[in-house]
């Protein structure tokens, strides 16, 4: 498959294969991880393209941080293809030109972040947080575990 742009990887219909399901991050403690790959409207694995969902411990129990990711790896380079980062509207989450408050997403590196400000995405909607992720990336929604749920 030919190296596809930002905006084409974004747009293309895709599904997620092989979840690992969330792993205790070994450099962060109390942070999760899951990854999972990434394939094609045909089932054609996408070279270097993975679903990344990382779930960071909070500083307290009312706050989160969820990072909900499309990630490219290009010439070794692991980069941001996509980004949605979901914390309490309060929380400065981007320092830039203008300071962003809460839910923001990224394209890519070059790009200034947006801020996200639906009412589905927040820090104690995990399930419309995930829904919202998938359909801005034209990923296939598949159950994942709520790391926010009592075991």
């Amino acid at each position: 498959m030919a190296h596809l742009s930002l905006h084409e990887l974004i747009s293309m219909q895709k599904r997620s294969i092989r979840w690992s399901g969330f792993k205790a991050r070994s450099n962060h403690a109390g942070h999760l991880i899951g990854v999972a790959e990434v394939a094609d409207g045909h089932g054609i694995t996408i070279p270097g393209v993975t679903v990344q969902i990382e779930i960071k411990a909070p500083v307290d129990a009312s706050r989160c941080l969820y990072l909900f990711s499309l990630m490219q790896q290009v010439k070794g380079q692991r980069g941001v293809v996509y980004q949605l980062e979901v914390a309490p509207a309060e929380k400065r989450t981007h320092n830039g030109h203008s300071p962003i408050y809460g839910p923001h997403e990224h394209v890519g590196r070059e790009e200034e972040p947006t801020p996200v400000t639906s009412s589905a995405v927040t820090c104690n909607n995990w399930k419309s947080s995930l829904a919202w992720f998938f359909l801005r990336v034209n990923v296939q929604a598949f159950p994942i575990e709520d790391p926010t749920e009592p075991c």
